[in-house]
């Protein structure tokens, strides 16, 4: 069948809309229409190069979904469900499955790693017959495609696609991060870096722990109120302060924050969450680097300190179970995820959503399908 998406044909390029050929899915795999999509920020660092995306390909990673076509062995999803795309589906057989480490799947990860499906092939081609690459599994920004059916989630039909879809990546990004990772305790004090679509979200999950002390970090002054409002007790601006860690350690009794969370991915930033953290505190950096960028401390604070460094990937959990328990906080209104949404448009203006990313626009951006 033939579909309308955004492809990237080159690096710092814009995407281009046009329509492409959908192949029918094979063995556990799923042909869905999209219903909503994030523009999120990995997406735009893969379009300038980031992670060396093969070429072409459909980007696009965080979305809800209808099931149009069920292929052979299809058990868990039937035409009709609404869904969350997890992008990162798991085999449940391999070594880091078998270990409760589904974000780890060896199986994903060699296929994601050169832009295919689970059989090593692509589903996706040019009207002239060429190659187009799977991004995540998921290549959401497009009207239709094909996913694994380990990456289909079902849920219930009155959750907003808007919503569906931002919980298939930020939501749970950062939400686990505090819930699952750090495990963030009630009456404890928790500091976040940087306070965009991830960071909120962490926030959000630091205070449904009931803790008593939330910090956010973030060099925008702008961040503050936007913070505060999604339940941050205390902003710190490291363009106003000398010492980050001396002003967190000031708001902490001297001791510094039982747990840091790093979402901007700056190695500074890094940094400055490992030394915020008090001894025996959890740090768990959340942000991706450069691959060519480096972090450094002082190797004897390591044994001294005890602290424990929890790398956050996916949150850390099951996205499948998380994307449940996430929607039934949000059903009983103890997470505000419809604060999130902000400008929704057509898939036509996804380099627009792109642009807004570029600008720190607060809130994300939504392409909704017809």
């Amino acid at each position: 069948m033939r579909t309308k998406a955004a492809v990237l044909y080159a690096i710092n390029e814009p995407l281009v809309i046009e329509e492409v050929e959908i192949g029918d899915p094979k063995d556990r795999e799923v042909l869905v229409r999209m219903t909503a999509t994030g523009v999120c920020r990995s997406d735009l660092s893969a379009a300038r190069g980031f992670g060396r995306p093969h070429l072409p390909v459909i980007l696009g990673h965080e979305a809800a979904a209808e099931v149009v076509k069920c292929g052979p062995g299809v058990t868990r999803v039937k035409p009709g469900d609404r869904i969350v795309l997890s992008w990162s589906p798991n085999c449940g057989h391999c070594f880091y499955c078998l270990e409760a480490r589904p974000t780890l799947c060896e199986v994903y990860t060699e296929a994601a790693g050169v832009g295919t499906l689970w059989d090593g092939t692509s589903r996706i081609r040019t009207p002239g017959g060429d190659k187009i690459h799977h991004f995540s599994q998921t290549s959401s920004f497009a009207e239709h495609m094909v996913v694994p059916e380990a990456g289909c989630v079902p849920i219930h039909p009155d959750i907003p696609a808007s919503i569906a879809a931002l919980v298939g990546c930020a939501v749970t990004t950062g939400y686990g991060a505090a819930v699952n990772d750090a495990n963030v305790r009630a009456g404890t004090n928790v500091a976040i870096w940087g306070i965009g679509g991830v960071g909120l979200n962490a926030l959000m999950g630091a205070k449904v722990r009931g803790p008593a002390m939330i910090i956010a970090v973030d060099v925008n002054p702008e961040k503050e109120a936007v913070a505060k409002r999604f339940g941050a007790t205390h902003f710190v601006n490291p363009g106003e302060v000398n010492d980050v860690p001396e002003a967190i350690r000031a708001l902490t009794e001297g001791r510094g924050a039982d747990y840091t969370i790093e979402c901007s991915g700056r190695p500074e930033a890094i940094e400055q969450a490992y030394h915020s953290a008090r001894p025996a505190g959890t740090v768990v950096p959340v942000g991706e680097a450069r691959k060519e960028e480096t972090v450094t401390f002082p190797a004897r604070l390591l044994p001294d300190e005890q602290k424990r460094i929890v790398g956050s990937y996916y949150g850390g959990g099951v996205p499948e179970r998380d994307f449940h328990q996430i929607l039934g906080l949000y059903r009983r209104g103890l997470l505000d995820l419809d604060a999130l949404v902000g400008e929704t448009m057509p898939l036509d203006r996804i380099n627009d959503g792109f642009r807004m990313l570029d600008e720190g626009v607060e809130t994300r951006s939504v392409v909704v399908f017809e």
